[in-house]
């Protein structure tokens, strides 16, 4: 196809990847969505990017030549154990006359890889930690695209080169399909078999990393009849693609924590709240939604986020099973500091969102109690997923640990940098364990707001980081 300009970048070329081999007949070809999967229906895709610096790099040719056959490969053998995620989703919207959706996989079906160009003096200020509009990451995310009206895909992939400096990897998900723990298992397959898969080594030879995808949906118990409840609720909801709604003008930047940071917040916490402890990932979560509430000029507290649920069902399901297994969980504590009308300084308004926020996660401990609001989750992602809903919600784990999971090995080796580019639809935190290249831990916490808030959160986190020096 004829190159086409996006932006400062040029698309090269598509390609069809399909699973190589192609999965054997005995693989289950048609997956019913569960009630878990029914819960992320209609919210923006996931879009993620991985940037891999590496100053070596030839030119775009040379990287069309030798590179990218290796890439296409492993990714072809990826899914071949990942086959579903080359499938589609069996229907565009949700009707009390559709048939339930399910996600189908045929013979010949593929994932789209884009491949694309950009300039090599862009590759450092993209992948940085400043703010940086968007609309410049945009063009390195690929596109969902829907077979007629009732038929879409569920992956995509997009390698843009910049020559002499690195290059990007990006993804897209409809969360439908798969959670983070589900999607990384993937990405670190992919990953495994491109690096153990090296010159001299033949890439059908390398083997499978860890227990294989698990696509039995019996293993996820619905005694409550969550899923009936759930079609009722997405009935006569058209499914949201990502061109159906366009971000409006935001910035995205990435603020860290290290352990030591963190661990300073957390004596401030026991000593101006109730709270005895707190984990890293409550005091990063305060921390973050404390500033935006103070940079939004106060208005709506209402904090959301996801609980892994695969050991928490009766009986649990097993940790590779391929899916979504997460619960919905929120804070409805009246957090009067992190408005801008509350009285106390920055490390107050951390100390406070933190604290309840940990008060929500030491609720989970009671066994069962992550499901019993189950039955308002979709209403509950409606309301909070989009970034106009005022909520705060949370986009990835530390726990998933996304930058030792993607080594790529030689030349490449682990990502610079990783950006979730999807948050500025949805409005939630971005959390990772801190990059390969910071000193001390920690997590790194990316964050899309207008360019008049980051610069009010912005002030808020020096002003924190500051605080907690002393």
């Amino acid at each position: 196809m004829a190159p086409e300009a996006l932006h400062n970048m040029t698309a090269l070329e598509q390609r069809q990847v399909s699973p190589l081999p192609s999965p054997s007949g005995t693989k289950p070809r048609a997956l019913p969505l569960t009630f878990f999967d029914l819960v992320f229906w209609d919210i923006p895709p996931v879009q993620r990017l991985f940037f891999y610096d590496n100053a070596d790099v030839p030119g775009v040719p040379e990287f069309l030549l030798h590179e990218l056959p290796r890439f296409e490969k492993s990714l072809a053998m990826a899914l071949h154990h990942f086959y579903p995620l080359a499938g589609k989703l069996s229907c565009g919207s949700i009707t009390p006359e559709s048939a339930a959706p399910e996600l189908v996989f045929s013979d010949g079906d593929s994932v789209r890889l884009t491949v694309a160009a950009g300039a090599g003096d862009e590759f450092h200020d993209l992948a940085g930690d400043h703010a940086r509009d968007t609309a410049r990451l945009r063009p390195l995310l690929p596109r969902l695209t829907r077979d007629g009206v009732r038929l879409q895909d569920v992956f995509a992939v997009q390698i843009t080169v910049f020559p002499h400096a690195g290059m990007c990897i990006g993804t897209t998900l409809h969360h439908a399909v798969a959670d983070g723990s589900s999607y990384l298992h993937f990405m670190k397959t992919w990953a495994a078999i491109h690096r153990l898969g090296g010159p001299g080594c033949s890439l059908e030879a390398v083997p499978v990393m860890g227990a294989a995808p698990l696509f039995d949906r019996s293993v996820v118990q619905d005694e409550d009849g969550l899923r009936e409840e759930f079609l009722r609720d997405h009935a006569d909801k058209r499914l949201l693609l990502e061109d159906d709604r366009e971000p409006g003008s935001a910035e995205l930047a990435t603020f860290r924590f290290t352990d030591e940071l963190l661990l300073r917040l957390g004596r401030k916490v026991e000593s101006e709240t109730s709270a005895r402890r707190c984990s890293s990932y409550a005091l990063a979560c305060g921390a973050v939604w404390a500033g935006i509430m103070r940079a939004r000029g106060g208005g709506s507290t209402r904090f959301g986020f996801v609980t892994g649920c695969r050991p928490r069902t009766s009986p649990p399901v097993p940790g590779n099973y391929f899916g979504n297994c997460l619960g919905l969980c929120r804070v409805e504590d009246d957090v009067q500091e992190l408005s801008c009308g509350g009285g106390g300084g920055v490390i107050t308004a951390a100390a406070m969102a933190a604290a309840a926020i940990w008060r929500a996660i030491e609720g989970l401990a009671e066994e069962g109690r992550v499901f019993r609001g189950a039955r308002g989750w979709v209403r509950l992602v409606r309301e909070y997923a989009c970034a106009g809903a005022g909520a705060v919600t949370v986009a990835g784990s530390p726990k998933l640990g996304v930058y030792a999971a993607t080594d790529l090995g030689a030349p490449w080796g682990r990502p610079r940098k990783v950006e979730i580019v999807s948050v500025e639809r949805t409005g939630a935190l971005a959390l990772a364990e801190n990059g390969p290249d910071t000193d001390g831990g920690g997590i790194e916490v990316g964050v899309a707001l207008p360019r008049a808030e980051m610069e009010a959160f912005r002030a808020f986190y020096v002003d924190l980081v500051a605080n907690l020096q002393y």
